[in-house]
């Protein structure tokens, strides 16, 4: 018989008493104490290191067993075993394992289940919703990144009339054009979900035809007919909610979801499908995707490796410039 302490759940008074299972049943001796339980309605608790193990009795009750190991003997010879979990849990490869399995299991939901629910959602975002959302992002940039642009008002007219003539068309989505310079961005071009690109001043000075500006705004067309900025989001947004529940702090997903539209990278894929729509674009409208390779091979020597760098992670440059021209 195993030594143990009896609590009976109403006090904190211990009772000395000896454990036994014969027949399938927890026998309790003591003092004062005659207890006889089917053990399919006791829980024999885990073993943790050194520490007594606690087995809970119905109403509350429990009993403390501090010789862990003639405790593990009576289980045994009484018919029971520990869970599958605990026995996994005392040996170290299997735990590896578990911890592996688990790992994988995470990156595969944030590279693929997560852009996939991602690209579910966004298009059920209400437009209202949209709109506050990018109008809020661009309020916080034009007060922390951006000014006004030095372009003159005939250039700014010429670049949007001309943008306005080539992508008036139904398969183009809704957007504005938007002309600033930034000390911060350097080169480049921005698409907020609610249709806003924001041209800098530092990009169209780069390029070189009119083409070729025309192969940017394309570019950030793409994004917005992929709704690739509200995706991003999403994902940004789960991954703030599922990291502020693990640590126990939910105050930190209260982030700012306008700064996430202005400022976080797109993913290759989403680079990939907005050069596609814009090399379609460039070829219905002026004859010929080459502009937009132009413009990354412009970037590309001023600066090597900015052009990956220009609207986030891209893919290299050679190979988005070897799949624009396999698109015909």
């Amino acid at each position: 018989m195993l030594a143990a302490f009896y609590y009976d759940g109403q006090s904190s008074q211990r009772h000395p008493v000896t454990l036994e299972i014969v027949d399938r049943t927890l026998r309790i001796r003591g003092a004062t104490i005659q207890l006889d339980l089917p053990v399919g309605t006791v829980d024999f608790g885990e073993p943790w290191q050194a520490t007594p193990r606690c087995v809970e009795l119905p109403g509350g009750a429990r009993c403390e067993v501090e010789n862990i190991a003639e405790m593990k003997v009576m289980l045994a010879n009484g018919g029971l075993r520990d869970s599958l979990t605990m026995r996994l849990q005392n040996r170290w490869h299997w735990a590896l394992i578990s911890l592996a399995l688990m790992i994988a299991a995470g990156i595969g939901a944030y590279t693929h289940g997560l852009p996939w629910l991602a690209g579910k959602i966004a298009p059920l975002i209400p437009a209202a919703v949209t709109k506050t959302l990018s109008d809020t992002a661009m309020a916080q940039l034009e007060q922390r990144a951006l000014s006004p642009s030095r372009l003159a008002p005939e250039r700014q007219h010429e670049i949007s009339e001309r943008a306005r003539r080539s992508f008036s068309n139904a398969s183009s989505p809704f957007w504005r054009l938007h002309f600033r310079s930034s000390s911060q961005f350097g080169p480049n071009a921005l698409a907020l979900p609610g249709g806003d690109i924001i041209l800098l001043d530092s990009l169209v000075a780069l390029t070189k035809t009119p083409e070729q500006i025309d192969a940017v705004i394309a570019h950030e067309l793409g994004h917005l007919a992929h709704r690739h900025a509200m995706r991003q989001l999403i994902q940004h947004t789960t991954v703030s909610i599922v990291l502020a529940v693990w640590l126990g702090d939910v105050s930190a997903a209260a982030v700012s979801l306008a700064s996430q539209l202005a400022l976080s990278d797109y993913s290759r894929d989403a680079e990939r499908e907005a050069d596609a729509f814009a090399a379609h674009q460039l070829l219905r409208c002026c004859g010929s995707s080459e502009p937009l390779v132009e413009v990354l091979q412009v970037i590309e020597r001023r600066t090597p490796g900015a052009a990956d760098a220009l609207f986030g992670t891209h893919p290299d440059t050679s190979k988005r410039i070897a799949a624009i021209r396999n698109i015909r």
